[in-house]
């Protein structure tokens, strides 16, 4: 039984996971990938202490960030399922695995909403961008 389960490798549940790990609380990350949507970016152009960073470059240092601490790390995980249990919850992964916390945050993110226009995949990056 964990004391918190993240579910969610982005931003926000790296960030949550960081906080989490400095109050000491026993604490598992789940997540399908790691950096959500940031992944899908080139560029960060508005992150605070930034001018400019690729995607893969701030997730990197989030990660290296989120390493620092002991915090129990499942990633290539889908979530498909969170129950309610008696003591808190339970979180079911398509693998089959269950992990059983006290306390969740939902850090699930987001995917951009795909237009569905002629030539849109062979165009994404190319003069089709979405913002994360």
């Amino acid at each position: 039984m964990f004391e918190l389960i993240i579910v969610g490798s982005g931003p926000a549940g790296m960030s949550a996971a960081v906080y989490a790990a400095r109050k000491q609380l026993n604490t598992l990350l789940v997540s399908s990938d790691t950096g959500g949507q940031v992944n899908l970016t080139n560029g960060v152009e508005n992150y605070l202490g930034y001018q400019f960073i690729g995607g893969d470059e701030l997730i990197s240092k989030f990660q290296q960030q989120v390493d620092q601490f002991p915090i129990e790390q499942k990633i290539g995980q889908t979530v498909i399922q969170v129950k309610k249990i008696d003591d808190g919850f339970e979180v079911v992964c398509e693998s089959g695995d269950k992990f059983q916390g006290k306390v969740i945050i939902l850090a699930s993110g987001k995917r951009p909403r795909k237009l569905n226009v002629e030539g849109e995949t062979q165009l994404t990056g190319r003069g089709i961008t979405y913002c994360s």
